[in-house]
């Protein structure tokens, strides 16, 4: 089981997630960023500081922690 993930990790969308919404290009398949942040109930959300802009022209944005994978 892979460990789960943690403030400080370096993560993008997993493969399987932009499969699932079909981004093949653009922003989602491409992000990579580090985790500043987990939040909700069971700490399953994280705010992430993105390598660089995205589509609304900010760097933070956040994820549920099941659409994300740590970069290899």
């Amino acid at each position: 089981m892979p460990t789960p993930l943690k403030v400080g990790d370096r993560v993008r969308y997993s493969s399987r997630f932009c499969r699932t919404i079909g981004a093949v290009s653009g922003f989602t398949p491409q992000a990579h960023g580090t985790i500043t942040n987990l939040w909700g109930a069971a700490s399953d959300f994280a705010e992430i500081l993105w390598d660089f802009s995205g589509p609304d022209g900010t760097r933070r944005g956040g994820a549920h922690l099941s659409a994300l994978e740590r970069c290899r």
